[in-house]
């Protein structure tokens, strides 16, 4: 058998199932770069990020799946904070999750505004001149 001048780049896509692929993604949080470094070292062989990054866009809702997961697990634990015992851990928990969440209930850094419907909005612009006093 003659041995090709360069390797099959799909060699080792062909060594990890798809089961133990989400696995490893998911073990790693979707993140690409660290999920190719736990296949090539259970491969035995190089993995690269991008590799990683095409076989996973294959299926982006299980990707999407995995993120949704790691926000879930955030958010659990920002939860467990605002429990805490920790005066000082208990209000930057609570702060965050405020300004993050209540923006509804007044807790943002910002306000929103809703001006749709039955407005006028024909705007007059007036030019001050600064030179002039403003008696």
């Amino acid at each position: 058998m003659v041995k090709p001048d360069k390797p099959d780049k799909y060699a080792i896509y062909m060594k990890i199932t798809n089961e133990d692929f989400w696995e490893l993604l998911r073990i790693n949080n979707a993140n690409f770069q660290a999920t190719a470094d736990a296949i090539a070292k259970v491969a035995g062989d190089t993995y690269s990020r991008q590799a990683v990054h095409e076989r996973a866009m294959k299926d982006p809702d299980q990707v999407d799946d995995i993120k949704e997961s790691n926000l879930d697990l955030a958010e659990r634990g920002m939860m467990e904070l605002v429990v805490s015992d920790n005066e000082s851990i208990k209000f930057k928990a609570c702060e965050t999750i405020l300004k993050r969440k209540g923006g509804k209930r007044g807790w943002g850094d910002k306000q929103e505004l809703d001006i749709t419907g039955g407005m006028d909005m024909n705007f007059k612009v007036e030019f001050i001149d600064p030179d002039v006093d403003f008696e």
